[in-house]
């Protein structure tokens, strides 16, 4: 009766060495792939990086000064001196890809930009915040707008929006921010079209 026992517990050990061999096989393929790429990508030659899409601050359009209180006045403060700063988004981009398409020389400048685009989103979503607590409700939609624009991915955001929008019963609002809200990949991307369709179909049932 312990034969067959011994016999099952024999194949299941070989089907565990054989995918545990499988999986060793597949990890260094990957990390051999892995240093190709990064070996190549260091030989890269520096490229013209003038003409990339750089975000522009819309100082003039956003709601600068309507709020005085010194939270309002440090964000306000941070975003004047971004507006005097190369930012890019380049959170799409691994290092290696960053390195393949504009040269390794390029990277710790494109690497700035795209921690300055961090900073301007982090800055702008928690300037709307203040300004939506402190009853400037216009103005922080403007803002959020503005993030969106830039394709900010920050779930509050969309959830800032979506609420103005549904209050607003405005459809068409809600519609054009679930088509923003199409193009993101982050974790959080099916929270937020969750949230959006719910105030869709809330908002047409009445």
């Amino acid at each position: 009766m312990r034969y067959p026992f011994i016999i099952i517990f024999a194949l299941l050990c070989l089907v565990l060495m054989h995918r545990l061999r499988y999986v060793k096989k597949k990890e260094k393929e990957g990390s051999d792939q892995f240093w190709a790429r990064e070996a190549k990508a260091d030989q890269v030659r520096k490229q013209d990086i003038s003409d990339l899409d750089y975000i522009y601050i819309p100082i003039e359009l956003l709601p600068f000064g309507v709020d005085h209180t010194p939270d309002v006045t440090e964000l306000e403060d941070t975003l004047r001196r971004l507006d005097n700063t190369k930012i890019l988004n380049l959170n799409q981009y691994t290092n290696t890809d960053l390195k393949l398409q504009y040269g390794a020389a390029n990277l710790p400048f494109l690497s700035e930009c795209d921690d300055r685009y961090t900073t301007l989103v982090r800055t702008l979503y928690q300037w709307a915040c203040l300004l939506m607590d402190h009853g400037h409700i216009e103005e922080a939609v403007t803002v959020a707008k503005y993030c969106i624009d830039i394709d900010a991915d920050l779930s509050g955001i969309y959830y800032m929006l979506t609420d103005y929008y549904n209050l607003e019963n405005d459809v068409s609002a809600l519609q054009d921010l679930m088509q923003h809200a199409d193009n993101l990949t982050g974790i959080t991307s099916g929270q937020i079209r969750n949230y959006i369709q719910e105030a869709l179909d809330h908002s047409q049932d009445q």
